[in-house]
């Protein structure tokens, strides 16, 4: 005589339920694979709100956001991660860029002095809080972190601009041309290194190699605002530019509702 096994109710609908969950969470993970990051985020969405401390569905979840810069709801999730106390170096770090991306660099350097604490040679932390250092005028605290990023790391280009815009801060504009020289070649086409070369060149006075360097910008980014009124004012400085080709620059950028340009129009274009 046999005896008929029996399963419960409950216990069929929970693996049901497993099952479902399984074969969602695989179809958000081929979304995010193949960039599809908003097909991803709604599969991911399904699954944490059958599972709502699914760590490894919230951190990538977590990272389609983040694709999309869509910085505020990426906190959110990285946020939950740290107070679930999962994955909590790279849930802080997902949390620093996208403080980051939200430009409140003091809160960067916060989290990633706390990852530096558990992983002091981790160089996404170092690099992270050196950019952040740069973006807060700490001269000095970046140059040291992104040092450290750079000779690991030496074609890393965000670290070499950054840490050109802290030398140039520093007065230091030679190494600062460096770096950025360095940047451009290994991403020629970075409109911000060229215009941060222009800068440079303009606080020391080298107006005609201003005027370049902010060509260069505007040739990469034709819609990089306040390029046209450094140009315009360097040229305004250099003796091979008339006052009306100067004036144009500051129309363009009015247009593009560059306040400072606005201001050099009423000053110089009479």
């Amino acid at each position: 005589m046999h005896t008929k096994a029996l399963v419960s109710i409950p216990f069929l609908l929970l693996l049901i339920s497993s099952c479902n969950i399984s074969a969602t969470r695989e179809e958000a993970d081929a979304f995010l694979k193949t960039g599809e990051f908003e097909s991803a985020i709604a599969a991911y969405d399904r699954v944490i709100k059958l599972e709502p401390n699914d760590a490894f569905s919230i951190f990538n979840r977590a990272n389609a956001k983040e694709q999309l810069e869509l910085w505020d709801e990426a906190y959110d999730d990285y946020e939950l991660l740290v107070k679930l106390q999962q994955n909590q170096v790279l849930a802080r770090l997902g949390r620093g860029r996208c403080l980051f991306g939200m430009e409140k660099y003091e809160y960067v350097v916060l989290d990633m002095n706390t990852v530096l604490i558990a992983e002091p040679e981790n160089l996404e932390a170092l690099d992270l809080r050196g950019r952040s250092y740069t973006k807060l005028g700490k001269n000095n605290q970046a140059i040291s972190d992104l040092n450290k990023v750079i000779m690991q790391d030496p074609e890393n280009v965000y670290a070499l601009i950054s840490r050109g815009a802290a030398f140039a801060r520093g007065d230091l504009g030679s190494y600062a041309i460096q770096d950025f020289d360095k940047a451009l070649t290994i991403q020629p086409n970075l409109p911000v290194a060229h215009f941060n070369k222009g800068m440079v060149f303009f606080v020391y006075e080298n107006y005609d190699a201003a005027v370049e360097s902010f060509d260069k910008t505007l040739i990469q980014n034709p819609e990089y605002v306040e390029a046209y009124s450094r140009r315009g004012m360097a040229k305004i400085q250099s003796k091979w530019f008339s006052r009306e080709q100067a004036c144009l620059d500051f129309k363009k950028g009015d247009d593009l509702n560059d306040p400072l340009a606005t201001e050099y129009i009423s000053k110089y274009c009479k």
